[in-house]
C-alpha cells in the first residue's frame, strides 16, 4: 500500500480495504479507530463491544470475558461473521479491533475471504497498559470512558461511573500475557503488512507514555500513508551543496530556501494539507531567519519544521537546521519562524480548520518532541504590525531607488518568492553603502558586517514587470546588543510618494566587528 491520502484512496482495485488494529488491551486501538472512521468513513468493527453485547446471551461468552480468558476462536468467528455480512462494511472498508488475536484467527480471516491491506500495531509498554485500565471508569447511562487521572469523571458523573469486572490488576497481566503470547505469531504471519507505532517502549522513535491520542493518531496516519503524509514535524537531511555555502548571506539564504521548501512540504504534505487544499493559495505573512553558524559543503545537516502556534487566521511555523556533533548530539546552525494564512477565491483569509487538532499537535511539540530552536527566534516580530512597530515610518533622509519584479524571482503562483525579498535586501545594502547612502561610519560597517538575522512582513504581493520604490535606512534609535547593527528595508508600489501600497517591510540584522575585531561566525570543525 504505497499512500493513503482520503477516503477514496482507501479502496484497492475497486473495493475497500480492511485494517486491522493491533495490540494490547488498553492500547488506544478504540481510540484510533474512532479518528480513522471519522476521516475515511470506515466502519469500526470492536470484538469485544461485539462480545460484551452477546455476553448477555451467551453464557459462555460471559465466563470467559469475566475471568480474563480469550473467548474461544469458534464463538468470536460467529460473531464476526455476522456483523462482516453487512451491507455498511461491503461497502466502506472495516477497522477492525480486537480481532485476530491469533494466528489461527488470522489463518481463518483468511479463509473466509477477508482481505487484510494493514495491520495497524500499537506498541504500548505494559506499564502504561496496567496504570490507563487500573484507572478506567465507565459511566453505565451512556457508556462513556473515563480514568481517575488523565480524564476524571465530572463531579455529576463521578458517582455512578463503574470499573468493569475485567478492568483488575491481576486480570489486565493476564490478558497481557496471553497477548504477548500470540502478538508474535500475527505480525509474522502479515508480515510487510504490519505497520509499528510505539507507545513508552523506550526505544527509538517511540512516543512518551503520556502521548496525546491526537499525537499517536498523527503517527497512526504517517505510518498508514507513507510519503503522502508527514505529520506534525516534517524532517529531512539535506546535503549542502557546495554552491549553497561560502558568506554568512550564502548561509542565510539557503536556510531560507531550506525553510521554504520544508514548509511547503508541511503544507502540502503534513497536518496543514487539508487547510492548503480548501483555499486558493497560501500567503507568506511574515518569517524570520536567523543564522548561527555558516554551513559547509559536503556536509549532512538536520532539517526539522513544525507547527509551533495556531491561531484563529494564521499558523505559525518552526524550522531549525542542525548538525550531529561528534561527541553526541546536535547543535543549530541556522532557526526560523513563519507566519502563514490560508486565503479562499474571493481573496479573504480564512480561518483555519481544525483548530482544536492542531493545537494538540503543537503543543507536543512545544513539549519537547521538536528541538526548542524557535525559543531562539524573536516572534514578537513576525507579524505586519510587529514589524511597523520596530522599524517606525520612512524617514525623510531614507535611501530610496526602484526594482522591477524580474520572473526569476516568482514562483508558480506568480507571487515574489518568499527568499527573493531577503535576497533584495541584501543586495541593497551593498549598493546603498556603496553610495553613502548610509552615515560613513554605517556604511563602513554595512560593507564588511555579516548578516546574522532577516526579518520580513508581508502587506501584498508584486506581479512581473511591476516597478516597486525601495527605501532603506539604520535603525539608530533601536536598542540592540554591541556588535549588531540593525538596517530597515521597505517595499512600495512605485507612485512617487511614501503613501504608495506598502508591500512588504523588512529588517536585517548585522554582525559587525568592533575596532580591530573580526564579525565573522564560526565555521564548524569537521
Amino acid at each position: 500500500m504505497a499512500g493513503l491520502a482520503g477516503a477514496s484512496a482507501w479502496e484497492q482495485d475497486g473495493r475497500p480495504t480492511n485494517i486491522v488494529l493491533l495490540g494490547p488491551p488498553a492500547g488506544g486501538k478504540g481510540t484510533q479507530a474512532d479518528f480513522l472512521s471519522e476521516r475515511y468513513g470506515m466502519v469500526h468493527i470492536s470484538t469485544g463491544d461485539l462480545l460484551r453485547k452477546r455476553a448477555k446471551f451467551l453464557p459462555e461468552v460471559a465466563a470467559c470475558m469475566s475471568s480474563g480468558r480469550l473467548v474461544p476462536d469458534d464463538l468470536v468467528s460467529s460473531v464476526l461473521k455476522e456483523r462482516l455480512a453487512e451491507r455498511d462494511c461491503s461497502n466502506r472498508g472495516v477497522l477492525l479491533d480486537g480481532f485476530p488475536r491469533t494466528r489461527a484467527q488470522a489463518e481463518a480471516l483468511k479463509t473466509a475471504g477477508v482481505e487484510v491491506a494493514v495491520v495497524l500495531h500499537l506498541k504500548v509498554a505494559d506499564d502504561v497498559v496496567v496504570e490507563r485500565i487500573a484507572g478506567r471508569r465507565i459511566d453505565p447511562m451512556n457508556g462513556k470512558v473515563y480514568h481517575v487521572t488523565d480524564n476524571p469523571p465530572p463531579p455529576d458523573v463521578a458517582a455512578r461511573v463503574i470499573q468493569r469486572d475485567d478492568d483488575t490488576a491481576e486480570k489486565i497481566l493476564a490478558r497481557l500475557e496471553v497477548y504477548h503470547s500470540e502478538v508474535d505469531a500475527i505480525t509474522s504471519f502479515y508480515g510487510a503488512r504490519v505497520k509499528v507505532v510505539r507507545v513508552g517502549c523506550g526505544s527509538e522513535g517511540a512516543l512518551p507514555a503520556d502521548v496525546r491520542p491526537m499525537v499517536v493518531f498523527d503517527e497512526v496516519r504517517k505510518a498508514l500513508e507513507g510519503d503522502i503524509y508527514w505529520g506534525s514535524v516534517v524532517r529531512s537531511g539535506p546535503l549542502a551543496k557546495a554552491y549553497e555555502c561560502g558568506t554568512h548571506s550564502t548561509t542565510l539564504m539557503s536556510a531560507a530556501r531550506y525553510f521554504e521548501h520544508s514548509r511547503f512540504r508541511l503544507l502540502h504534505n503534513g497536518c496543514l494539507a487539508d487547510n492548503t487544499h480548501a483555499a486558493e493559495r497560501v500567503a507568506l505573512q511574515a518569517q524570520v531567519v536567523r543564522v548561527l553558524e555558516r554551513i559547509q559543503p559536503l556536509r549532512r545537516y538536520e532539517l526539522c519544521t513544525w507547527v509551533e502556534d495556531v491561531g484563529r487566521r494564521a499558523v505559525v511555523v518552526g524550522h531549525a537546521l542542525s548538525r550531529r556533533k561528534r561527541s553526541g548530539g546536535t547543535v543549530d546552525v541556522a532557526v526560523g519562524s513563519a507566519t502563514v494564512v490560508f486565503i479562499s477565491a474571493q481573496g479573504e483569509v480564512m480561518e483555519v480548520a481544525d483548530r482544536q487538532r492542531l493545537r494538540e499537535l503543537s503543543a507536543s511539540v512545544r513539549g519537547g518532541r521538536c528541538c526548542t530552536a524557535a525559543d531562539t527566534v524573536e516572534n514578537e516580530a513576525a507579524s505586519l504590525e510587529g514589524m511597523i512597530a520596530a522599524i517606525g515610518p520612512v524617514p525623510s533622509a531614507a535611501w530610496r531607488c526602484s526594482w522591477c519584479v524580474p520572473a526569476v524571482d516568482l514562483d508558480f503562483h506568480g507571487q515574489v518568492h518568499e527568499t527573493a525579498f531577503i535576497a533584495l535586501c541584501e543586495r541593497l545594502r551593498f549598493q546603498a553603502a556603496a553610495t553613502g547612502a548610509y552615515p560613513p561610519r554605517i556604511c563602513e560597517q554595512v560593507l564588511h558586517g555579516h548578516t546574522m538575522c532577516a526579518h520580513v512582513a508581508c502587506a501584498g504581493y508584486a506581479s512581473q514587470g511591476e516597478l516597486l520604490d525601495v527605501f532603506s535606512w539604520p535603525l539608530l534609535d533601536v536598542a540592540c546588543p554591541a556588535g549588531e547593527l540593525h538596517l530597515a528595508f521597505e517595499l512600495r508600489r512605485a507612485a512617487g510618494a511614501a503613501e504608495a501600497p506598502l508591500l512588504i517591510q523588512g529588517q536585517l540584522v548585522i554582525a559587525v566587528a568592533a575596532e580591530g575585531a573580526s564579525a565573522d561566525l564560526p565555521l564548524a570543525r569537521l
